[in-house]
């Protein structure tokens, strides 16, 4: 299973500006995982409030998707064909009253969207909401259990099935997914998909 985590992800000033987005951002509330249809009880899912995606942006060096791309591959030496990052807030309240709280449901990204997956988390620092690693899709128990921590970035190949933490504690979680495409085979069938 490869998977990577990366502590002090973001510079501190890159850190703080991304955060203040969590403040001052529009978020529209919603439910992972979108792949699986729940109807429209978002409470059937995994309930979550997100801002629109972010991508690369040539005329604001300092957006959202801009610092995380250039964050991204100066820590990693990979090279991002394309990606998407969003801002995701979990409200405890809502997480509580949904069939997800303490309940295993491994999810995998979709493979023709994404090569690696990850998340950055921002405000909590924690076993119970960090993030899930399973070697099957069906399994109940987790492989590996990466517990958050602010400004601590994990990314796997998306292939591998994964949750949240099912358990959170804190009143609302802050975190940082994001979708990285970096193989030529997997952005040739993205952009044919997308300009259809």
């Amino acid at each position: 299973m490869n998977f990577s985590v990366i502590e002090n992800f973001y510079t501190p000033s890159d850190f703080g500006l991304v955060a203040a987005h969590f403040v001052n951002e529009n978020f529209q509330a919603t439910y992972q995982s979108r792949d699986k249809m729940y109807g429209t009880n978002r409470f059937n899912a995994y309930p979550c409030h997100e801002s629109p995606f972010y991508k690369f942006n040539k005329d604001n060096p300092n957006s959202v998707g801009n610092i995380f791309a250039r964050t991204f591959e100066e820590k990693t030496k990979i090279k991002l064909l394309d990606f998407r990052t969003c801002l995701r807030k979990i409200k405890l309240k809502e997480f509580k009253k949904s069939k997800s709280w303490k309940q295993h449901k491994p999810h995998k990204d979709n493979a023709s969207d994404c090569d690696i997956a990850g998340v950055i988390y921002f405000n909590s620092g924690n076993l119970n909401d960090g993030t899930n690693l399973y070697k099957f899709g069906d399994d109940y128990v987790p492989t590996v259990i990466i517990g958050s921590y602010p400004n601590r970035c994990i990314f796997y190949d998306g292939s591998i099935p994964h949750t949240a933490g099912t358990e959170q504690e804190i009143e609302e979680r802050w975190i940082q997914p994001f979708f990285c495409i970096i193989k030529e085979d997997t952005f040739k069938a993205y952009k044919e998909k997308n300009e259809t």
